[in-house]
């Protein structure tokens, strides 16, 4: 696996990129980087040509010189297709980088053969009897430097509340220091994108998957029927932060829906 920046207009974007043939072009949730899939880009690219990116802002991307939105970084994402010349790829999200896949499918649709959406979320008001979504307590508020290095143990504290084992941790509490006060920012964004009214539109062969344990699994179904032919792949017990925790599931499910719909 390689690893290299692209000069984009919004700044330097660093990537993982393994394999040849179509490209898959993976997109991670906030405060995260193209680590969060450095375990599953091996099983992809036996068969692809597999891109993770840092987002603007994470990782070791340069800082984000626009604010944080999904449209934005959906622009972001397009403008870094076009640097690798690439004119269209299979386009894989987790969360925020779900919506950010919707955002370029309906909106550049000519650049998306095949859209994975894995856990999108929304948050669903209790008469749309869907449940609700229960985050950890002050996860996404701002976490501010101080001179006691209290902000550390915060964001050890968000990296560690879902229990994963302690590498997983460990990783996403090292892409939220580098991401600094402004990750943060991305969580803003992506509860501030209701990516619902989009869904509709879309018109590509899209897979929607649900880890079960993941807080946004309630509203899974509902994404599934809000696009037109969509497939629903459920991973029973699968936890948050699926493409980390259970790399090799996760890529399982992504490769059988690709090997369906080819």
């Amino acid at each position: 696996m390689k690893k290299a920046y692209a000069d984009i207009p919004e700044g330097q974007i660093h990537y993982r990129i393994e394999g040849s043939g179509e490209p898959i072009l993976l997109l991670h949730a906030s405060v995260s980087s193209s680590d969060e899939y450095a375990k599953v880009i091996p099983f992809l690219s036996k068969k692809y040509c597999a891109i993770a990116m840092d987002f603007p802002g994470n990782g070791n991307s340069d800082p984000a010189p626009h604010a944080y939105t999904v449209e934005e970084h959906a622009r972001t994402v397009v403008s870094f297709m076009d640097t690798l010349g690439i004119k269209k790829a299979i386009l894989v999200g987790q969360h925020i980088g779900a919506k950010m896949a919707v955002e370029i499918a309906v909106k550049q649709p000519q650049r998306v053969s095949k859209l994975i959406l894995s856990n999108i979320g929304f948050y669903p008001e209790p008469e749309e009897g869907l449940g609700t979504v229960i985050d950890p307590p002050n996860y996404t508020g701002l976490v501010e430097i101080k001179a006691d290095g209290s902000h550390v143990m915060e964001w050890w504290r968000r990296s560690s509340c879902w229990g994963h084992p302690l590498d997983v941790v460990e990783e996403s509490f090292l892409e939220k220091v580098r991401a600094g006060p402004r990750g943060e920012e991305m969580h803003w964004a992506g509860e501030a994108y209701d990516p619902r009214p989009k869904l509709p539109l879309i018109k590509c062969p899209t897979q929607v998957i649900s880890a079960t344990r993941d807080v946004f699994s309630i509203v899974q179904e509902t994404v599934h029927k809000l696009i037109p032919g969509s497939t629903l792949t459920v991973i029973e017990n699968g936890p948050i932060d699926i493409d980390r925790v259970w790399p090799k599931e996760f890529a399982e499910a992504i490769l059988g829906f690709l090997n369906k719909s080819s």
